[in-house]
């Protein structure tokens, strides 16, 4: 796999993909024998050899499917909400409380977010926005429940083959939070949400692992541009990522900074919907699976990597070279689904 990486004060990746298909010793103890009662001897001394025993604990705890954090694991269905990164509509509810969160940028160069909740529901989540043509493409493999402000037939129709559309007007939940903009304050009451009678298993989707592979470059400062419009960057801080955009530190809601424990940058190239919206500007659509270049960035360090996805029932690998996968950090991952004009930076 060809990385194209041009090391400058930030170390920049211009992205170049394809959406088609191209990873106790014993204590031993040894003494004299006895001599004959006739026989005069001296006894050698007695030697005893000890080595010490090493112990391993084992972490027999379950281990959460979206996170790969070992302790309380939760058997509740996975939510995904469509959440706004528009300026109008920051700061974000719930959004702290994610597995998962993956960025696609919609009309415009802006981001939108999908926030995959199954560790813990947050209490209120929001502003939720309208869905996207790629979204039935990428949250085919979580069976998954989906909250949204609704979108287009076909893309509805696509939605209620893969998730469990509970839309604007399906459930009871949604308001509007006076003190945010217009459009901006659609809110949802996750207490609200109708008990489904859900029956499935949560699969694992990422592998995790604590220790980072082999290698890796130094990254504790990470700049990604999706588009002219949504650029932002990471900071790497006692342990974890934490998200600064538009020239200050990115927080939700209760004013606590987003942060991440892995950050994955996929590049993915865009293609037309043949629709525009009402300022004229065009819907975009992406191809999601086949393979192409992508980056994985944990514990301070930066990792090169091909992502591979054979259908759209199948989630992401991150491949080296050897065709290994590389491991996330147990913890929140966050996916940036970044068109082949971007580009994506770290020192």
């Amino acid at each position: 796999m060809r990385l194209p990486l041009v090391l400058l004060p930030i170390a920049l990746v211009a992205a170049a993909c394809s959406g088609a298909a191209a990873a106790p010793d014993p204590v031993t103890i040894t003494s004299a024998q006895v001599p004959d009662s006739t026989t005069t001897t001296t006894l050698p001394p007695t030697t005893t050899t000890t080595s010490s025993t090493t112990t391993t604990t084992v972490d027999t705890r379950p281990t959460a499917p979206l996170t790969g954090v070992k302790g309380t694991v939760s058997d509740q269905q996975v939510l995904i909400v469509k959440l706004s990164n528009a300026d109008k509509g920051r700061p974000q509810a719930g959004v702290n409380q994610a597995d998962l969160v993956m960025e696609v940028l919609v009309e415009g160069g802006i981001g939108r977010w999908l926030a995959v909740f199954q560790t813990e529901y947050p209490e209120t989540v929001g502003p939720v926005r309208s869905l996207r043509e790629v979204d039935p493409k990428l949250i085919g493999p979580f069976d998954a429940r989906l909250l949204s402000s609704g979108g287009q037939p076909a893309v509805r129709r696509d939605i209620a083959k893969v998730a469990v559309d509970e839309s604007d007007g399906r459930i009871t939940g949604y308001y509007r939070e006076r003190g945010r903009p217009s459009v901006y304050d659609l809110m949802f009451d996750t207490e609200d949400l109708p008990d489904l009678d859900w029956e499935g298993t949560v699969e694992p989707l990422l592998e995790f692992d604590s220790k980072p592979a082999e290698g890796g470059e130094t990254a504790r400062e990470i700049e990604v541009r999706m588009s002219s419009r949504n650029q932002f960057s990471w900071t790497f801080d006692h342990g974890r990522y934490f998200r600064f955009q538009d020239g200050e530190a990115s927080v939700d809601a209760d004013g606590v900074e987003i942060s991440a424990d892995s950050i994955v940058v996929v590049f993915v190239r865009q293609i037309s919907t043949g629709r525009v919206d009402a300022a004229g500007s065009p819907v975009p659509d992406y191809e999601v699976t086949g393979s192409g270049e992508a980056a994985v960035i944990r514990d301070g360090l930066a990792f090169p990597a091909e992502w591979h996805r054979d259908t759209e029932d199948d989630f992401f690998t991150f491949l080296n070279e050897a065709g290994d996968v590389i491991p996330l950090a147990p913890g929140r991952t966050w996916i940036h689904f970044t068109p082949t004009t971007g580009s994506l930076g770290w020192e």
